[in-house]
């Protein structure tokens, strides 16, 4: 038996040994076929700008001195003489690369993170104050547009007309401190109201006006404008309030550079207006000199939206036109070659200087430098290196400039066009005599369709590749993925071309021939209003483009991880195959969608309901997400600018993976509840929308725009009473608590007073949402002896309207939050609810809104049956908030309402009766407003009236 056993293990190794030979066999076999043996293309300063920018990029991700990454780099370096003497040229490569990331990490971290001990910025906070600053205009003033009358952005400002603006930088140089002037520096973004000032750049001003520094994102995946300007090197924003807050010292030299392209400018926008029609105009001026300010924002939203939004940005594309026509218009003037490449580089040099040399247009001018200098040595310049030195001058010019998505995509979009040429087959005569006969033998006409159809296909297939590997990272950065794009952006380049030279035209003929300029203007006019009427028909094709909450960081990461590791690991022959391409693809995508599937296994969502309350500055906007996943939303708008709302809404629901707003409450009809719904409706998938039945009947503006939206987009309206309740879905359900079904618009005597009052419930807790209930309708509200709760989010804000005692001592909560800025006399306000428990514990109270004791964010709060976890958003991410008292609230909780704080109205009685559930019922009374009454008229700094 012993043998036998012996003879089968044996059989067993002999049989293991044969199939992992064949596996190794098969292995090297499919290796050989599908990875690279030649050696990679010598491309040295491909190597060293990806050595810069992972310098760069570990700098940004590691904290350390700037001192520290410059004896980094100074180590290294001394390393690679000896390896280099001893012939060891790879470790010696590595060393040398080693060196460069570690200057690179110090140059970022010194222009990121180091800024002068006098920079303004570190006198200013994110509050405005008053500050004089006396500087040198380093940009002119570019004029920007009043917003159009927009009922969202409320009744107040909707009346008033809003007056233009003008926004430039200024450098600094001294800021009074009281009666003297004191040296300072750093840059400042100097906006003036009214009409724009003739500030030619490099003239010295003086400003009185108020000062600010940025603010931090106070809601997850919010533009964080602070690290804006922190890169840009321009920390501070001073607003004037006219122009008799700014005074002109001294005025540049006539010869200056930078005064005369600023009047070159300037003069070139005066023509375009001049010779096109006020429609377009704006248009060409983006197109042609990068002058965005005028251009409308629904016209700039339908670019974005089918992914043509570079037309707008000088980019490439735009040098790219400039240069090859300029080039060929002066050799068929006959002008000599070398004389040729040299204007070509002046004009495009000029250009960039005209257009601000923003990133992407200094990327194209130095490629375009490149080029002209390898013809005019005869020299062949190669793609790849070029690109590569525009980078490596564009981040020791400005290291933050990689993080940056404008140069982000920039980059990487001319890299996939330098790699699709070189993939794409050589359009010139053929090779084999058998295909030069056959060409000769096909008519003129035919060769020259053959030829524009081959261009035609070239460019289709370098958009399509273009787009497939930047739309991953514009679906993460701007939440859109727009297949619309693929068709768009060959079926418009050419009109781009057309228009540029129409316009171009139109520049150099109006200061020597009027006719000519007329006749070039009508003719641009005429190209932009075609490639609009394109764009716009494109924007409204189902299915043109979708808004969705982007790929997960990972996903994209490693995208380009693949993306390079198969060009620099397959074969050359199986580059220029499409099939790989797209193996690639649908295989990053399969372990996208295995890995999102697992990370949902191994990490799933904490059980229990979760609410984040948004921080919408002067406003309201509740995320709740059921315990099954289902996603309500308590209003959604701040006071103001509705574009502000939207901004911070959307970027709180995409960062929670929302696609779908199962049901949206609108609590009543002050714009500073619901301005952002409409963006909304545009954005997500919308169930229902929840009302009250005074909301429908408001006669304010905005409302009706919200319902004309909503009935445009086919989504159910259904008003809501107290008494009524729905289910979110089977682990959490919605009761109506206010108002009753017999309110209407002239039974109350503000919006306000016709709050939609809910509370949510789930496992067992209670989350109270009260709106901006106030008046005699909350007096009504908290005599009626209403649940406890276990969080409520504070009545209008936290204002003392909102009854702070009164309606903490009836609920009870554990938590306060208060959706705001919280109002004038905010300590008194923030003791009123922290104090209120007849227990004797205290109420956790945060708010949304920034102060000098608290930088604010987003509130998330987690209900579970044991415990209640919350947490605030801030500069570190998520952070947990110590309760002041652990929550101790079911929903059968002990009655709230304490009956010594109720005393009766005039004239009327206290009827106190217990409910069937034993709890005490109190009808008709007011609370007792001594809190109110006993505060001196000077310490109520905010009105006792909704805004």
């Amino acid at each position: 038996m012993v043998s036998l056993a012996i003879v089968y293990m044996e059989d067993l190794v002999r049989q293991a040994r044969d199939i992992g030979s064949r596996i190794g066999g098969w292995s090297r076999g499919a290796c050989r076929r599908f990875l690279r043996h030649e050696p990679l293309p010598e491309r040295p300063l491909v190597a060293v700008a990806a050595a810069l920018a992972a310098g760069c990029l570990i700098s940004r991700l590691v904290e350390l001195s700037p001192i520290a990454w410059w004896l980094v780099a100074v180590s290294t370096l001394a390393a690679w003489w000896p390896l280099a003497c001893r012939g060891q040229p790879w470790w010696a490569s590595v060393a040398l690369l080693m060196a460069v990331g570690g200057g690179g990490a110090a140059w970022c971290a010194v222009q990121s993170n180091l800024f002068p001990a006098d920079e303004l910025a570190w006198s200013l906070t994110t509050s405005p104050q008053p500050v004089a600053i006396e500087g040198v205009v380093v940009e002119s003033p570019r004029r920007l547009l009043p917003p159009s009358p927009d009922p969202l952005r409320g009744r107040a400002e909707y009346a008033v007309p809003q007056r233009p603006s003008s926004e430039c930088v200024v450098a600094v140089r001294a800021v009074r401190d009281g009666t003297t002037w004191r040296l300072a520096s750093g840059r400042a973004a100097l906006i003036v109201d009214g009409e724009p000032l003739d500030l030619p750049a490099g003239c010295r001003v003086q400003v009185l006006g108020r000062g600010l520094r940025p603010p931090p994102p106070l809601n997850p995946d919010e533009f964080d404008f602070r690290a804006r300007a922190r890169s840009l090197r321009c920390l501070s924003i001073v607003r004037a309030h006219g122009a008799g807050c700014v005074k002109v010292l001294g005025l540049p030299p006539a010869w200056s550079p930078m005064a005369l392209i600023d009047r070159l400018r300037t003069r070139g926008v005066a023509v375009l207006r001049t010779w096109l029609s006020q429609e377009q105009a704006p248009l060409a001026a983006a197109l042609l000199l990068g002058s965005r300010e005028a251009l409308p924002r629904e016209e700039s939203l339908e670019f974005l939206v089918t992914g043509t939004i570079h037309i707008l940005s000088i980019s490439g594309l735009h040098v790219g036109f400039l240069s090859l026509a300029l080039f060929m218009v002066l050799r068929v003037l006959a002008v000599p070659r070398g004389w040729s490449l040299v204007a070509v580089a002046c004009c495009t040099g000029l250009y960039m200087a005209l257009v601000r040399a923003e990133t992407p247009v200094v990327r194209a001018t130095l490629l375009i430098w490149l080029t002209c200098l390898g013809m005019a040595m005869g020299r062949r310049s190669l793609a790849a290196n070029s690109l590569a030195l525009a980078a490596i001058l564009v981040l020791l010019w400005h290291p933050p400039e990689l993080f940056r998505i404008g140069s982000q995509l920039s980059f990487l979009s001319t890299a996939v066009l330098i790699g699709a040429s070189a993939a794409l087959p050589r359009g010139g005569a053929a090779n084999d005599p058998i295909e030069r006969l056959i060409e000769r033998s096909r008519s003129p006409l035919e060769r020259r369709l053959r030829r524009i159809g081959r261009h035609v296909f070239e460019l289709v297939i370098t958009g399509a590749a273009v787009w497939a590997v930047t739309a991953p990272v514009v679906a993460a950065r701007f939440h859109l993925f727009s297949p619309v794009g693929l068709l768009l952006n060959p079926l418009i380049a050419p009109l781009v071309a057309v228009a540029m030279a129409w316009g171009f035209l139109c520049l150099l003929a109006a200061p020597v021939c009027v006719p000519l300029a007329a006749a070039c203007g009508w003719a641009c006019d005429a190209t932009l209003r075609c490639i609009g009427q394109v764009v716009a028909w494109a924007a409204g094709l189902p299915g043109g483009y979708f808004w969705v909450a982007g790929p997960p960081e990972w996903w994209v990461v490693g995208w380009y991880l693949v993306l390079a590791a198969t060009l620099l690991g397959v074969p050359r022959e199986r580059l220029v195959r499409v099939g790989t391409w797209m193996t690639v693809a649908v295989a990053w995508m399969i372990v996208g969608f295995v890995g999102v599937a697992t990370q949902r296994l191994v990490c799933p969502q904490p059980p229990g309901m979760r609410a984040v309350v948004a921080a919408m500055g002067h406003g309201c906007g509740i995320l709740v997400r059921s315990p099954t996943g289902r996603c309500l939303v308590y209003d959604a708008g701040r006071l103001g600018a509705p574009a502000a709302a939207r901004r911070g809404m959307t970027a709180l629901l995409w960062h929670e993976g929302v696609s779908r707003i199962d049901t949206l409450v609108i609590s009543h009809a002050d714009t500073d509840h619901f301005n952002a719904v409409p963006e909304l409706l545009d954005r997500f998938s919308v169930g229902e929308i929840v009302v009250s039945q005074p909301f429908l009947a408001s006669d304010s503006s905005a409302v009706r725009e919200v319902l004309r939206r909503a009935h445009a987009a086919r989504i159910a309206v259904r008003t809501v009473a107290a008494g009524d309740s729905f289910a979110l879905d089977s682990l959490c359900r919605i009761r109506v608590l206010h108002p009753s079904a017999e309110a209407d618009a002239p039974a109350v005597r503000s919006d306000n007073e016709a709050s939609l009052v809910l509370t949510v419930e789930s496992a067992g807790r209670r989350l109270l949402l009260t709106g901006d209930i106030e008046g005699e309708a909350l007096h009504r509200f908290v005599a009626s002896g209403p649940d406890s709760c276990d969080v409520l989010v504070a009545p209008h804000h936290g204002s003392r309207t909102s009854l702070p005692p009164g309606i903490a001592t009836a609920t009870e909560p554990d938590w306060v939050i208060v959706s705001g800025l919280g109002a004038g006399g905010w300590p008194e306000i923030r003791e009123a609810y922290a104090g209120a428990r007849r227990d004797g514990g205290r109420t956790t109270v945060i708010k949304t809104g920034a102060d000098q004791e608290s930088s604010g964010g987003a509130i998330s709060i987690t209900f579970t049956a044991a415990r209640i976890d919350v947490e605030q958003f801030g500069a570190g991410g998520w952070r947990t908030v110590a309760p002041a008292l652990a929550g101790r609230h079911q929903v059968s909780g002990a009655p709230p309402c304490d009956v010594s704080q109720v005393e009766p109205a005039p004239g009327s009685t206290l009827d106190v009766s217990p409910t069937e559930s034993g709890r005490v019922s109190v009808q008709p009374a007011t609370i007792n407003s001594s809190w109110l009454a006993t505060k001196p008229a000077s310490s109520i700094s905010t009105p006792l009236v909704k805004p």
